[in-house]
């Protein structure tokens, strides 16, 4: 295995792993642009446009473009995050032009007419629809929304009355700002020609023009205390807990992991012990992070009932509380630990992982990290450090929750 970093003609970095054991390769184009970056009536803007790259070229029909990639067996789809959204083809290694021809035509010759533009308006209103309809999702929204305060908090998809807002003349404004070379980054891992891959996105990707102008970098984040309380009529009551995370660029995140891990990172986890199989409060929970580069949020959910939902909560802090002043014992340690490091492995045995690695970590560093460099890291943390990150984590000042449900 071996990695290069290589420039097209217009400056975009090209990141290529080359993994000679697989029969596949996947090429990823990052655009640096997501919910983070939208302004209040732009919400939604980034995945609205992650949606529209796939109705429709100058050469091809929404259907014949996915049907390109169906034909030669391969796989084609892309997604929106807070940072980034990220367009991907995964193909077998000799079909890999295929789908850089793809990607290039919906990136260069997408016509985004007013008509597909309302079409596919509706279809995301549609899935806001859905989502509300899951209390599982609006729990997680509302949350982040209600303890970040700033542009961290923005909602992905954007509300009914925000998409409404973006004419056809905003939409193409916003597409020319953010999708130039100083905002894309691509990456193709597998098994891969270096100098083929360079010469073909070269003349695809190395094509596109710098934009004229550039947009001042709108990012803002607070964590917020309190509680915010969201009556809706649910078979069940759904809460999330949250304490301060640690930020993507802090060498803490991985010590962070660990203690995620021991409270509510499998069922062998302190909380998934504590409140489903002592106590039988609730069928699910678990713990996740939401990271950004100023800071983060840590997050444990578990869906309960109106009678328990309290002690649930009290159950949560608690375990916060114990770590911060105890820390965790050794087999907790170690057996967290390897569970991070062999994910970690695992995650690397296709082409898309990798290819996805790479994306992100040039984006959050602007160079590619050593998998070996993560794995050393880990490995070095000592069991003392826990205690140290938790007091940093676990402090009063920040904590919140909300909670949905018949209340």
């Amino acid at each position: 295995m071996s990695i290069k970093i290589k420039y097209l003609d217009n400056g975009i970095p090209l990141l290529m792993e080359k993994i000679s054991n697989i029969s596949t390769a996947s090429l990823g184009v990052f655009v640096k642009t997501g919910a983070q970056d939208e302004l209040p009536d732009e919400s939604g803007i980034s995945h609205y446009i992650e949606h529209m790259l796939f109705k429709g070229t100058k050469k091809r029909t929404a259907k014949e473009l996915s049907e390109a990639i169906d034909m030669e067996g391969g796989d084609i789809n892309a997604y929106t995050g807070r940072r980034s959204t990220v367009y991907y083809v995964k193909m077998l290694e000799d079909k890999i032009d295929k789908g850089v021809d793809i990607l290039g035509d919906m990136f260069f010759n997408s016509t985004f007419t007013q008509e597909n533009l309302d079409k596919e308006r509706n279809v995301i209103i549609e899935e806001i629809k859905m989502y509300k309809d899951i209390p599982e999702d609006i729990v997680f929204d509302e949350n982040i929304r209600y303890a970040i305060e700033g542009s961290q908090g923005n909602n992905i998809l954007g509300t009914e009355e925000s998409l409404k807002e973006i004419s056809r003349e905003k939409f193409l404004n916003y597409y020319k700002l953010m999708y130039n070379p100083s905002n894309i980054i691509l990456s193709v891992a597998g098994k891969i020609d270096f100098d083929k891959i360079f010469n073909s996105l070269n003349k695809t990707f190395g094509k596109m023009k710098k934009a004229s102008k550039s947009r001042k970098n709108n990012y803002s984040y607070k964590i917020i205390k309190g509680e915010n309380l969201i009556k809706k009529d649910t078979n069940q009551v759904h809460l999330c807990v949250n304490a301060r995370g640690i930020s993507l660029l802090d060498e803490r995140k991985y010590v962070s992991s660990i203690i995620g891990s021991v409270l509510g990172g499998g069922m062998s986890s302190r909380l998934f012990q504590k409140i489903r199989e002592e106590r039988g409060l609730a069928y699910s929970v678990y713990s996740y992070n939401s990271s950004f580069f100023e800071d983060g949020l840590f997050s444990v959910y578990a869906g309960t009932t109106k009678k328990d939902y309290k002690k649930v909560v009290k159950i949560i802090r608690d375990e916060f509380k114990e770590i911060k002043k105890n820390g965790i014992k050794e087999e907790e340690f170690i057996r967290c630990k390897n569970q991070i490091l062999s994910s970690l492995v695992f995650s690397m045995e296709n082409s898309k992982n990798r290819m996805e690695r790479m994306g992100n970590s040039y984006i959050l560093y602007g160079k590619v990290q050593n998998i070996k460099e993560v794995v050393e890291k880990i490995e070095k943390i000592k069991i003392e450090e826990i205690k140290t990150v938790a007091s940093y984590m676990f402090d009063e000042a920040y904590y919140s929750s909300t909670i949905l449900g018949n209340i």
